[in-house]
């Protein structure tokens, strides 16, 4: 089997972007090398890896409910469970949404994403998509049936002549040493939980955690929310 249809049911449920990664060399990513234990199920024998475009004039996406999660995840969440409820119906595939921490059998996303054609590390440490620039979100789903993995695009290398505003626009100089300190990121983070905003809805609030280093990436700033849709290359 091809993995068009699959692909294609991802795009029709409402992901911005899908591709499938090959779940032997996501073992062998750098993220998995460096994990203390093993996470992807051991059935797991190709990754479907969604994206959903979160766009700067959506920070609703952000905004946390009484379910525990943000509206964009929760989105994710249940885009996951009707691709997974048409896959074994209409392609008898059985695909199984993975928990967002790695830790509890879950996935390194961004390798996932890159191995799945959707984009490469950028120098923000994050995912860079060429349609979307870092402004998306992942989810991502364990195929028990191995799959032709999507590829990216050769050509795709947004990193190279860039002047990394995303480095020099960063609060907490978290790229001074030329690599992705986390510790100082974690600060900002902190920062950004000690003063909650609430949103239109009584039930939710919004943490309005720093977005500098994606909304600075020049990569898809032509965006249009809603309208651009792909998988990746065949």
């Amino acid at each position: 089997m091809d993995n068009h249809q699959l692909l294609a049911l991802a795009l029709r449920t409402g992901a911005s972007l899908a591709g499938i990664a090959n779940a032997d060399i996501l073992r062998l990513s750098p993220s998995y090398r460096d994990a203390s234990r093993q996470t992807l199920p051991k059935a797991t024998r190709s990754v479907l890896v969604l994206a959903l475009h979160h766009p700067k004039k959506l920070p609703e996406l952000d905004y946390w409910g009484g379910k525990g999660s943000t509206r964009g995840n929760l989105s994710l969440i249940r885009m996951a469970k009707d691709i997974a409820r048409q896959a074994k119906s209409d392609l008898d595939i059985c695909a199984k949404p993975l928990e967002y921490q790695p830790t509890n059998k879950g996935t390194f996303l961004k390798d996932a994403a890159v191995l799945a054609g959707m984009g490469v590390i950028g120098k923000n440490n994050l995912l860079i998509t060429p349609e979307y620039g870092p402004r998306v979100r992942l989810k991502a789903l364990a195929l028990e049936i191995e799959l032709p993995p999507t590829e990216r695009r050769a050509d795709f290398d947004p990193c190279s002549s860039c002047a990394m505003p995303c480095r020099k626009i960063c609060p907490q100089a978290a790229f001074a040493s030329d690599r992705y300190d986390r510790p100082k990121c974690a600060i900002q983070m902190q920062i950004d939980e000690s003063a909650p905003l609430k949103s239109a809805d009584a039930n939710e609030y919004s943490v309005s955690y720093c977005r500098r280093c994606e909304l600075a990436c020049p990569v898809g700033q032509t965006e249009t929310a809603g309208t651009k849709r792909s998988t990746g290359r065949h």
